[in-house]
């Protein structure tokens, strides 16, 4: 038996699937995210008592508003987080293709949440997804005129 051994790295195109790791990872986060769990309902029990801890002296209705806007602000957020997972990853060189997967997995998202108790589907809440998505495609092309 011969005792050199010689392991070759696969080929790049054998380990794809390895790049769509934290891709898939983020997108259980988000479809985590659209369950009854996280309805405004939910959130509010979290993030309002933060928000009054920080400005005392507001009033409900401003509390309630900086409690949608965080919601809103955290849709932008993860998209723009999606995006840029897709880019880094296993879609490379192709920002249009990632910018497309963003926009059908928000929808699909959505559409999820016709489900989900305590949850209402809104083509706002895709919109700003998208938006949140082509914003990350707006910093990456940015940053890809730097170097």
């Amino acid at each position: 038996m011969d005792s050199n051994v010689v392991i070759q790295a696969a080929p790049a195109g054998e380990r794809i699937w390895l790049k769509w790791i934290p891709v898939a990872l983020w997108a259980v986060i988000l479809f985590i995210l659209s369950t009854s769990f996280f309805s405004a309902t939910e959130t509010s029990r979290i993030i309002e008592p933060i928000l009054r801890f920080i400005l005392p002296g507001a009033s409900s209705a401003t509390i309630s508003l900086l409690h949608a806007l965080v919601r809103k602000a955290a849709h932008f957020t993860n998209y723009g987080i999606l995006f840029w997972l897709l880019i880094r990853g296993p879609m490379v060189g192709r920002p249009y293709a990632a910018l497309a997967f963003c926009v059908c997995y928000a929808l699909l998202d959505e559409g999820h949440q016709i489900f989900a108790v305590g949850r209402t589907p809104s083509l706002y809440d895709v919109a700003l997804d998208s938006s949140g998505a082509l914003f990350s495609r707006f910093l990456h092309a940015a940053s890809s005129e730097l170097v």
